[in-house]
């Protein structure tokens, strides 16, 4: 039963890293978001600040 438990855990490790290595990402991608990260939050925040204002008047 240790034999195979001990097994087991190996054949799934070794598959799970397998199936983790990908191809790479190619040189010419553009790494600029259309809309920056930050703004998107600041959005939100404001977002849901507007609506827990108006839930409480």
């Amino acid at each position: 039963m240790k034999k195979f438990i001990l097994t087991a855990t190996f054949i799934i490790g070794a598959t799970i890293t397998v199936a983790a290595q990908g191809p790479g990402f190619a040189d010419d991608v553009d790494d600029v978001a259309p809309i920056p990260g930050i703004a998107l939050a600041i959005a939100a925040a404001v977002g849901i600040g507007v609506v827990k204002l108006r839930r409480n008047k």
